[in-house]
C-alpha cells in the first residue's frame, strides 16, 4: 500500500512509525513544508535559550520513510490519487494530511520585528531581534508563559511587556487567587511588566520600511519593539479547501475519514464532525492516528471518541496541571481547595455532582484518580479529595500523561537499572507523550544512578509491562469490591460453599490456573484471576432470554453434581434473569425497570436467543406489557456497559433463523444494529467463557480481542480439529465409516460421519464441559461446528462438509 502523508510534526510521525510497526510492507512518503526534519515543537524553548540545537530535538522516523523537505502543496488529483508539489509529484493509496495548526497574528509576521513562536525559523527570527529590542509578548495561554519564561532567564533582554487581553493568566476558569501566585512568580524578575485589559491598536502604530518603530496599545507606547504573539492556533487546511469539504477543519468521519475515503485528516488540522472537534493535545492526535490506521488496513477498526485530556504546564516557579471532561461547559459550581503557604490551589468544577474539571497549580492530587472521576462520571467525595491533597509518599507529580510520580520513576529506574532518557523507552512512555516533562524525567534518572546495585538481577521490559497490568487489574477490582446493594453475599459466602460441597482448595486453585492459562494470560495473573471471580457478584447482570430453548441457561443454573463452575453462576449477581424470576411476575419487571434506571452504564446485558423482527416482531412477545423481544432488547441495551450475547440463536439466529426463518429472526448484533455486541457462540455456549469475558471486563475495564465475529480470540482462536484428541486418527486415515463400527469403538476420526472440527473455532477440546470431564467428540459424536455463523442449515447434519470456493477465499 503506497501512503502519502502531508506534514512533519507529531501526529505524522506517530502515524508514519505506528502503521510501519503493524504493516511493514507500506510504502510511505512524508512531504513536509519545513527545511528540517520533523522535531518535537515542545522544546522550542531550548532553541531559543540555545540549551538545544535542532538536531537535539528531532523526533524518531522510521528510515523506511521516504521524507522530502521544502514540500509545497500545489494540487491533488483525487481520481488519478496524485500529490503535485513545488517540485515533484506523488502517487498514493490513501493519502493522511497531518498539517497541524498555524499560530495566530494581529499583524503580518512578515515585518522585521513582529513573529509567532511555532517553529525553527520562528526562534531564529527571535534570536536575531531580542539582544536590542523590546520584547512584547501578546498573550497568556500555555505558549505565551513557556516564552516568557525562557526569556525572562536570558541576561542581555533588559525589558518584556506582556500584554494581556483580559484579567487573567493561562484560564479565565482559574481563580484569582491562582492568578495573583503565577503573576507574584513572574514580577519577581524586574524586567518583566504585565499589561491587563489592553490590545494592540494596530491603526495607530508607526511602521516604516516593512519595521515597526512604535508600537501603540490601549496603554502603552512602546518604541522600537520585538512583538511575539502567543494567542493561540488554528488548523491549518487553507491548501486544501478546493479539494475536500472543510469547516474550521478539515471534516472528518469517526474513522478520520474525509469527504473523499482515500484522504485522511488527523490532529490539529482535522475536525471531527460528529463531535465539532478539533484536536489540541498530543494524546488526542496519536489516538485519532490509532483510529485512522485501524481504518486504513482493516484491523482491529476503532472508531474516534471524546477523552478526557489532560494538560500540563512546567516552569522554573510554578506547576499547572489541567484534567477536562469533553463534557465541560459553562455551568458549574467550583469548590476551591486553597494552601497559602505552599502555594497550592486545587479547582475542582462539579456539575450534577460529577467532576467536569480540574485545575491545579503546585497540586499534590493523584492524577490518575483524578482523570477516573472525570473519565467515570462518578459522585465526587470532597472529603477524600481533602485529605489526600498533601504531598503523598510517591513525591511530587513528574509526568501528567502517564500519571508517573518521582518515586514511581526512581523505583522503575533503580529495579530495571535504566541509566538514560533513550533506555527508558523500553520500559515507560513516561516524558515521551507530550514532551514537556522530558527535563524532570531526566534529572529523576541521573539523580537515582547512586541507587542502583548492579549485583540485583534486573528486571526486564516484559516483567514491567506485566507489572502494570496486573496493578491496572487490581485496580479495576477494588472498585467492584463494595457490595452491590442487591447481592449481599461476599468472599465467605462463596469459601463456605465451596467447602459444603466438598471442594478442596487445590480444585479450586486448579480451576483459577485453568481459566488464567486458556485466557492466555500470564500465571502471574492467577492470585487476580482468584480475586476477579470472588467479586464478579458485585456487578449488575441483567439476563434477558428471547427465542431459544434455554440451553444457556440451563448449562449456566444446572445444580445436578455441583462443581465449581455452579457455584461460581450462583454466586455471580443475576439480579435479573427472566427465566429464573418467572414466578415473581410484575415484581420481576419493577427489578428490572430499577437496574436500568439506577445502574446506568454500570450493569452487563447477557442475552441468550434470537430476536424475531417479523411482523414488526410480534412473534415474540414478554412481559406483563407485553413489549416485543425487540422492544425489550432495545430498552435493556441502551445504557448497558457492555452487552453479551450467549449461544448461537443470540449469535446470528441459530435454530430459530433456519431456513425458511418464518419468524424473521436474527441475532442481537443485528437487531440493535451495533457492531459492539460481543458474541460467545455455541450450542450451548460454555459456562467458562462467559465467566472468562466477564474476567476480563472486570479486570481490564476493556474487551479482550476479538475476532471478525467479535468473539474473544482467546476463547475462539483456535480450530477446534488442531486439538481433537482424534486428530491422530484422522491423519493415518482411520475413520469411524458408521456407527457401531471398529472404528466407532476405537475412538476413531468422525469426520467421515460429519464431523465439522475443521470448520469450527472454539477452545471444546481444551477446555471441554462439566468442569473438564468431556465434549462431543469425545463423547463420540462429530462437532456440530455450532460457534459458526449459520450453523445449522450449514453444519448440523452427518454428512461431509465440502468448503465452497468462496469461503476458501
Amino acid at each position: 500500500m503506497k501512503l502519502v502523508i502531508i506534514g512533519g510534526g507529531i501526529a505524522a510521525v506517530y502515524f508514519a512509525n505506528s502503521i510501519l510497526a503493524k504493516d511493514e510492507s507500506c510504502e510511505i512518503v512524508m512531504l513536509s513544508n519545513e527545511n528540517y526534519p520533523p522535531y518535537d515543537r515542545v522544546y522550542l524553548c531550548n532553541l531559543i535559550d540555545e540549551k538545544d540545537n535542532p538536531d537535539s530535538i528531532s523526533l524518531e522516523l522510521n528510515s523506511q520513510v521516504n521524507l522530502q523537505l521544502s514540500q509545497i502543496i500545489q494540487s491533488i488529483d483525487k481520481k488519478k490519487k496524485i500529490v503535485y508539489t513545488n517540485s515533484e509529484f506523488y502517487n498514493y493509496d490513501k493519502l493522511v494530511i497531518a498539517t497541524g495548526s498555524t499560530p495566530v497574528s494581529f499583524l503580518d509576521t512578515s515585518i522585521k520585528n513582529v513573529a509567532v513562536f511555532r517553529s525553527i525559523s520562528d526562534c531564529e527570527k527571535i534570536k536575531q531581534y531580542y539582544h536590542t529590542n523590546e520584547i512584547v509578548i501578546v498573550g497568556s495561554g500555555p505558549i505565551a508563559l513557556e516564552l516568557l519564561e525562557t526569556l525572562n532567564d536570558i541576561d542581555y533582554i533588559k525589558s518584556i511587556t506582556l500584554l494581556v487581553r483580559n484579567k487573567y493568566l493561562y484560564s479565565k476558569y482559574l481563580s484569582q487567587n491562582a492568578v495573583n501566585i503565577i503573576q507574584k512568580i513572574l514580577l519577581k524578575n524586574k524586567k518583566l511588566n504585565i499589561s491587563y485589559e489592553d490590545e494592540i491598536d494596530i491603526e495607530n502604530c508607526l511602521i516604516e520600511d516593512n519595521e515597526i518603530k512604535l508600537l501603540k496599545t490601549k496603554k502603552l507606547n512602546i518604541k522600537n519593539p520585538f512583538v511575539i504573539f502567543g494567542i493561540g492556533i488554528e488548523p491549518n487546511v487553507k491548501l486544501f479547501e478546493k479539494f475536500i469539504n472543510t469547516d474550521k477543519g478539515i471534516l472528518v468521519n469517526e474513522y478520520m475519514q474525509s469527504s473523499d475515503e482515500n484522504i485522511y485528516a488527523i490532529g490539529e488540522c482535522a475536525q471531527v464532525e460528529k463531535f465539532d472537534f478539533i484536536a489540541g493535545h498530543v494524546k488526542e492526535c496519536t489516538t485519532q492516528s490509532n483510529v485512522a490506521i485501524s481504518h486504513i488496513l482493516q484491523n482491529d477498526i476503532k472508531k474516534y471518541d471524546l477523552e478526557v485530556t489532560v494538560d500540563m504546564l512546567k516552569t522554573k516557579g510554578f506547576e499547572l496541571v489541567e484534567i477536562s471532561s469533553p463534557a465541560f461547559s459553562k455551568k458549574f459550581e467550583k469548590i476551591v481547595i486553597e494552601s497559602v503557604i505552599n502555594n497550592r490551589i486545587d479547582e475542582y468544577f462539579i456539575k450534577d455532582d460529577v467532576l467536569v474539571k480540574f485545575l491545579g497549580l503546585n497540586s499534590n492530587m493523584d492524577t490518575a484518580y483524578i482523570e477516573e472521576l472525570v473519565l467515570n462520571k462518578k459522585n465526587v467525595d470532597i472529603n477524600y479529595l481533602y485529605e489526600n491533597r498533601e504531598l503523598g509518599k510517591k513525591g511530587r507529580l513528574i509526568c501528567a500523561c502517564e500519571h508517573t510520580y518521582q518515586q514511581d520513576l526512581v523505583d522503575l529506574v533503580v529495579s530495571c537499572q535504566i541509566n538514560s532518557f533513550a533506555q527508558l523507552k523500553d520500559f515507560s512512555k513516561t516524558g515521551r507523550v507530550c514532551g514537556r516533562c522530558k527535563n524532570d524525567v531526566v534529572k529523576v534518572i541521573e539523580s537515582s544512578q547512586h541507587l542502583i546495585n548492579n549485583s540485583i538481577p534486573k528486571k526486564t521490559s516484559e516483567e514491567v509491562k506485566r507489572e502494570n497490568e496486573i496493578a491496572q487489574a487490581r485496580k479495576r477490582i477494588d472498585k467492584f469490591k463494595r457490595l452491590h446493594p442487591k447481592n449481599k453475599l461476599d468472599e465467605n459466602n462463596l469459601e463456605a460453599a465451596l467447602k459444603m460441597v466438598d471442594i478442596a482448595k487445590n480444585e479450586v486453585n486448579s480451576w483459577i490456573s485453568m481459566v488464567t492459562a486458556d485466557m492466555k494470560l500470564h500465571p502471574a495473573f492467577q492470585e487476580v484471576v482468584e480475586d476477579g471471580v470472588k467479586n464478579l457478584n458485585k456487578i449488575p447482570i441483567i439476563w434477558l432470554e428471547l427465542s431459544d430453548c434455554s440451553g444457556n441457561s440451563e448449562a449456566f443454573i444446572k445444580s445436578a453434581n455441583p462443581a465449581i463452575e455452579d457455584l461460581i453462576f450462583d454466586y455471580i449477581s443475576l439480579d435479573y434473569h427472566e427465566l429464573l424470576m418467572t414466578a415473581s411476575g410484575d415484581f420481576s419487571e419493577t427489578i428490572l425497570e430499577d437496574i436500568i434506571k439506577n445502574n446506568k452504564n454500570e450493569y452487563i446485558l447477557i442475552v441468550e436467543g434470537a430476536v424475531p423482527l417479523a411482523m414488526d416482531g410480534k412473534y415474540l412477545r414478554i412481559g406483563p406489557k407485553g413489549q416485543t423481544g425487540l422492544e425489550l432488547l432495545q430498552n435493556c441495551a441502551k445504557d448497558a456497559a457492555l452487552v453479551l450475547a450467549v449461544g448461537s440463536c443470540a449469535f446470528d439466529g441459530g435454530v430459530v433463523s433456519a431456513i425458511p426463518n418464518p419468524t424473521g429472526a436474527v441475532g442481537v448484533s443485528q437487531a440493535l444494529n451495533r457492531d459492539d455486541i460481543i458474541n460467545l457462540p455455541g450450542c450451548p455456549t460454555n459456562p467458562v467463557n462467559i465467566v472468562g469475558t466477564l474476567l476480563s471486563y472486570m479486570m481490564f475495564e476493556e474487551l479482550p480481542l476479538l475476532d471478525k465475529f467479535n468473539r474473544p480470540l482467546w476463547a475462539y482462536e483456535q480450530r477446534v480439529h488442531d486439538n481433537c484428541e482424534r486428530r491422530g486418527h484422522y491423519e493415518l486415515g482411520e475413520f469411524v465409516e458408521q456407527w457401531g463400527d471398529e472404528g466407532a469403538k476405537n475412538g476413531w476420526c468422525l469426520f467421515q460421519m460429519g464431523c465439522k472440527g475443521p470448520f469450527a473455532n472454539v477452545n471444546c477440546p481444551t477446555m471441554k464441559f462439566n468442569q473438564g470431564t468431556s465434549w462431543p467428540v469425545q463423547a463420540g459424536h462429530g462437532c456440530m461446528g455450532c460457534t459458526e455463523a449459520k450453523f445449522f442449515d450449514k453444519f448440523a447434519n452427518e454428512r461431509v462438509y465440502v468448503q465452497e470456493k468462496e469461503e476458501k477465499n
